[in-house]
């Protein structure tokens, strides 16, 4: 049975012209950006003739402003869940139904999490035309496309949980914005310092776990491993072992499996942490009131 929470949302949420505009302007977005890059590569005057190699270039490009896109959008969608609710007066009238708060959280974080993902998936056509050209595949299309999603999962459950605990959308959503920058920028940042802080008292590099689970809570880092697994990029290497030689010998850093792979899993965990949290708060919530 559908969730009677994403039943109702998804019946609203279709008939609002809002949701029409928010697809077609991400579509066009990235649709410009794809036509220009691919404009200038065709028209560039150092280069006569066209040359296929170059999609990559543009695949890696449109790859990193979706990234941007989602992180900018997921928020926007999510974080006024349950805060709306209460600024609207109607909270009270959906605990007092049947449904457990986790029902209520899930509905709303699929309800959500379905626009996001309508807009990914709508943005695979223009993949598919880099595709044509010899930039990519279709199982990397694919594996993007699903991380993207899981990206959209985590930051929408996050943004769930801050609606839970702030009154105010807006208040929630610079919350998320902020853990948005600490995940993705803070994160990466604090992992260079401490590899070379501890390799400058140690004499040694950091340890490949602590590296690791450093990077793992970073999904960025999973979307640049999974670029540089199908591109060749050695940029996802140079990472793992940043700073790693002090010694004589040199030894580098491997995980055994993909980055990604280690990212997806640390994305699901942020969003079952987050949703059931997120639940107990709306718990807390109906009890009090």
């Amino acid at each position: 049975m559908l969730n009677p929470v994403l039943r109702r949302e998804a019946k609203t949420s279709l008939r609002n012209w809002k949701i029409f505009y928010a697809v077609a302007g991400y579509i066009l977005v990235v649709t410009a950006v794809a036509a220009i890059a691919i404009w200038q590569i065709m028209y560039n005057s150092y280069s006569p003739s066209f040359d296929p190699t170059e999609m990559v270039n543009v695949y890696i490009g449109l790859t990193v402003l979706q990234l941007f896109l989602v992180l900018l959008m997921t928020p926007a969608f999510t974080a006024g869940s349950i805060s709306g609710e209460r600024e609207r007066q109607t909270l009270d009238l959906l605990l007092v139904t049947k449904m457990s708060p986790l029902s209520i959280v899930v509905g709303k974080f699929l309800s959500g999490l379905s626009l996001i993902v309508l807009m990914v998936v709508a943005t695979m056509p223009i993949f598919a035309l880099v595709m044509y050209f010899g930039g990519t595949s279709l199982p990397y299309i694919l594996a993007v496309t699903g991380y993207m999603i899981l990206i959209c999962g985590a930051f929408g459950a996050i943004a769930i949980f801050f609606s839970t605990v702030f009154k105010k959308t807006v208040t929630s959503m610079v919350i998320t914005y902020i853990w948005t920058g600490i995940l993705c920028g803070a994160t990466i940042v604090l992992y260079a310092i401490v590899c070379s802080v501890y390799g400058s008292y140690y004499q040694a590099s950091l340890p490949t776990v602590l590296r690791i689970a450093m990077l793992a809570i970073n999904p960025a880092v999973g979307l640049i491993s999974i670029v540089c697994e199908q591109t060749g990029n050695s940029l996802m290497y140079e990472i793992l072992n940043y700073n790693n030689y002090y010694g004589q010998t040199f030894t580098p850093v491997t995980t055994g499996i993909p980055m990604w792979v280690i990212n997806a899993i640390a994305l699901v965990i942020i969003i079952a942490v987050f949703l059931l949290a997120a639940a107990f708060r709306l718990r807390k919530i109906s009890k009090k009131g």
